[in-house]
């Protein structure tokens, strides 16, 4: 099984499971008594009235409630309320926070089966509060609640030694089950449910790998993480070492591996649908910045926060995670999954500002900073990549500049591309998957400010719009009339303080958007 630091079980059910341990109660600001789901037992429903009718409930976004109860006669031992807000402003969003915060919850519980009973909903559901996107409300919020599970449930403890196991504040070797209940099991539910657990499986595979250290994950070892995928999902791999990376000439990623021990990769995953006509059709790409450890290089970081540098893989993680999401769905649609991976170190070896690199196109490139590293190394895989591949549309994803955190903050990625109808597919894909993107302007004028003396182009320009000179810098790399979309996740790839949605530390942003999309875009 490809490693995820989520365990749970999801499952579909038209009525209350026997047995159930808990039962979830989702609220409003507006529930009144007697509004609580009938498919709900008595001793709940009277619970939820009572608490309702006294105030001690308010329905505000995320509250969590909990009352023991006697249990005996199959009823369950304690209902868990939590609140979704005001109904006026409910979406998919609400919904997926309220899972994470009931699997949250739960992770330091003793609890084994756990049924969520899913409140009555508006006819159609933004994806976001203000969004045109809607979707029919029980399949959006089957998905969304299935997806908030599996994010709130993510706790990553592969490297807990002997000091932490005296904890015991949590719960030993249990799984819990979740039963979401719904009126009627439909196949729109049943593909509904199938898609949330993908994505959440597919979105901790990509937190998991993200959390690794360095010590432990390069990109050699990178590739064994890749072939566990490609064997288990069904996926073809090609991977590009050392010596085929020279004899192709790529001197971007070549160039910021070149200070590590540990030589770079280039991984590529590729889907392939069943039918005919969706094999003979362009793939759709999905390149990912996959620097595993990230000092800077000669053009050296500062040591504070350093250590956080392991996230500077999230892109290319993003990727992988899709990529084992869509081999589970098996959309119609052949997509092809780069990940251009290095370790960009300090050494006597290391490349240094002032190098001229040639890259796999041909475009030389002046190094004046060797922390710009994540351009190199993606121009060069999306040149291979279109010229191996001839997709029909790609979208790149990479934790590039500081800027874009100055500009946008942690919560939302940047986004450029020349294309309008790329950006409203993905604009589209995000707005369903809960996550944040926001255009910034790809000007045809500004390539001047790349230009150099000696080379063709510049990696970086000084600070001065530095989010916008990613895109344009990636633009060189891009045959004309390809349609190509730059994400900089550099804002929500990690968080510092702990949401609605995530712990500390990576969060696999991207991944539900990139599946939303491929599943879009089928033939």
């Amino acid at each position: 099984m490809i490693p995820t630091s989520t365990n749970i079980e999801v499952e579909l059910k038209s009525s209350l499971p026997a047995g159930a341990d808990a039962v979830v109660v989702l609220i409003n600001k507006e529930t009144k008594p007697g509004q609580v789901a009938k498919s709900a037992p008595k001793v709940a429903r009277d619970v939820v009235d009572r608490l309702l009718a006294s105030g001690d409930i308010k329905g505000k976004s995320n509250e969590l409630t909990v009352q023991m109860l006697a249990g005996g006669r199959g009823d369950p031992a304690r209902v868990i309320i939590i609140g979704t807000g005001n109904p006026e402003k409910l979406s998919a969003e609400c919904i997926r926070e309220a899972g994470a915060t009931l699997a949250r919850y739960i992770r330091k519980q003793p609890l084994r089966q756990v049924a969520i009973l899913l409140p009555e909903l508006p006819r159609e559901l933004p994806g976001v509060p203000g969004s045109s996107v809607k979707s029919p409300a029980d399949v959006a919020a089957v998905q969304a609640i299935i997806e908030g599970l599996f994010a709130g449930a993510f706790e990553f403890a592969e490297y807990r030694g002997a000091a932490s196991q005296n904890n015991n504040d949590k719960p030993k070797n249990i799984k819990p089950r979740y039963a979401v209940v719904v009126d009627a099991v439909d196949r729109r539910l049943r593909d509904a449910a199938t898609r949330g657990i993908a994505i959440g499986e597919g979105q901790s595979f990509a937190r998991t790998i993200a959390h690794r250290p360095s010590n432990d994950l390069n990109p050699v070892s990178l590739v064994k993480v890749a072939q566990q995928l490609a064997r288990e999902a069904g996926l073809k791999l090609r991977v590009l070492d050392e010596k085929e990376l020279a004899r192709l000439k790529m001197g971007g990623i070549l160039a910021v591996g070149s200070g590590s021990k540990t030589p770079p990769r280039l991984i590529a995953l590729e889907y392939t649908p069943s039918t005919a006509r969706a094999k003979e059709a362009q793939p759709l790409m999905l390149v990912g910045k996959t620097i595993t450890f990230d000092t800077g290089g000669i053009s050296i970081k500062p040591a504070q926060g350093m250590q956080k540098m392991i996230f500077d893989k999230c892109g290319g993680m993003a990727v992988l995670g899709a990529m084992a999401a869509i081999a589970r769905l098996k959309p119609a649609t052949r997509v092809v999954g780069i990940l251009s991976s290095a370790e960009n170190h300090v050494s006597s070896t290391a490349y240094r500002p002032g190098d001229i690199l040639r890259m796999f196109n041909g475009v030389t490139v002046e190094v004046t900073n060797t922390d710009a590293e994540g351009r190199l190394v993606l121009a060069d895989a999306i040149a291979w990549g279109c010229k191996t591949y001839k997709p029909a549309g790609i979208v790149e994803l990479s934790t590039l500049t500081g800027g874009v955190i100055v500009a946008l903050g942690r919560g939302m990625a940047g986004v450029m591309t020349p294309d309008d109808k790329l950006m409203a597919e993905v604009q589209t894909a995000a707005d369903l998957a809960g996550e944040k993107i926001w255009r910034l302007p790809l000007l045809e004028e500004m390539k001047d400010v790349l230009k150099s003396e000696w080379a063709d182009i510049v990696n970086s320009a000084g600070r001065e719009a530095h989010p916008l000179q990613g895109g344009l810098f990636l633009s060189h790399f891009v045959p004309e009339g390809t349609p190509w979309l730059h994400m900089d996740i550099a804002g929500p790839a990690d968080i510092e303080r702990p949401n609605a949605m995530y712990d500390v530390g990576a969060t696999g942003f991207g991944v539900r958007t990139l599946v939303q999309w491929v599943l879009s875009r089928q033939v």
